[in-house]
């Protein structure tokens, strides 16, 4: 049994991509709401590409950087509270947290696809 949610847990880290999917299209046919079910999909699978990124370049070097995606997380997290800061004057957590989100999935997402396709070019690389 626990050797199955392994698997499971490893096919989501690998192909965070198909998770947003599948995320929108259930959330989409629950709710019927678009941009909800594209804010739902973004926020719970934001911790899958921070996790695959990771594991990516932990394959392709065999460098473990998951404390240094640890202090660029923190840091985010910093300059979303200081923008907020600077607009509001006010911090509310809870939009400081979305924001946070959003800007950690875009970058991490960004992240994800560029190491996917450097370890495409560098294992084809590797066999020419």
């Amino acid at each position: 049994m626990a050797e199955g949610l392994y698997y499971i847990l490893a096919f989501m880290i690998t192909l965070p991509f198909l998770m947003t999917y599948l995320v929108y299209k259930l959330s989409y046919k629950i709710l019927k709401h678009k941009w909800y079910s594209i804010h739902l999909a973004v926020n719970s699978t934001t911790g899958l590409y921070v996790v695959s990124v990771g594991t990516v370049i932990y394959s392709i070097f065999s460098i473990n950087l998951f404390g240094y995606i640890l202090i660029v997380l923190l840091i985010i997290f910093l300059l979303c509270t200081v923008i907020h800061w600077q607009r509001y004057t006010d911090i509310v957590f809870m939009q400081v947290w979305k924001r946070f989100q959003k800007v950690t999935f875009l970058l991490f997402f960004a992240l994800h696809i560029v190491t996917i396709i450097y370890g495409i070019i560098y294992n084809i690389s590797l066999i020419v």
